[in-house]
């Protein structure tokens, strides 16, 4: 088991954060030392996993809102091995979300190759200036 500052090392995830998406339901509250809800939290492989899982979605730019969505009722994902209940619909709203979210992706992408060209452009005019005045 693993305490808060612990999983923050090992996640890269700050403390003050992982409370924060405790308190807001993106990650189920953790047991507890003395299990009690004033004692020292508790974390094992599940959760940093999970957590991490998480953080990768933020990484990606997707919104906490969709996040709390996709991490509803612990997210149901199969990560243990375990069976899982039926979540035919639980696993239709995540793809919906997925679908949303990689096609955002795909517009920041496309954007950025849009900066891209504009700033290789601009070099390529300055370094045609450089080269002029040097003559």
């Amino acid at each position: 088991m693993y305490s808060i500052s612990e999983v923050s090392k090992i996640t890269g995830i700050t403390a003050y954060t992982l409370r924060f998406y405790e308190k807001v339901g993106i990650l189920p509250n953790p047991s507890r030392k003395d299990g009690k809800e004033t004692g020292r939290r508790r974390y094992d492989e599940g959760d940093i996993r999970f957590i991490r899982f998480i953080h990768g979605l933020k990484q990606t730019g997707m919104k906490l809102e969709d996040i709390a969505s996709f991490a509803k009722d612990g997210c149901l994902l199969d990560l243990d091995g375990r069976e899982m209940p039926d979540i035919q619909d639980s696993l239709h709203l995540r793809m919906d979300i997925l679908d949303k979210h990689i096609d955002w992706l795909e517009r920041q992408m496309e954007h950025l190759e849009q900066v891209k060209t504009v700033a290789l452009e601009k070099k390529a005019y300055y370094s045609a200036m450089l080269n002029d005045r040097s003559k």
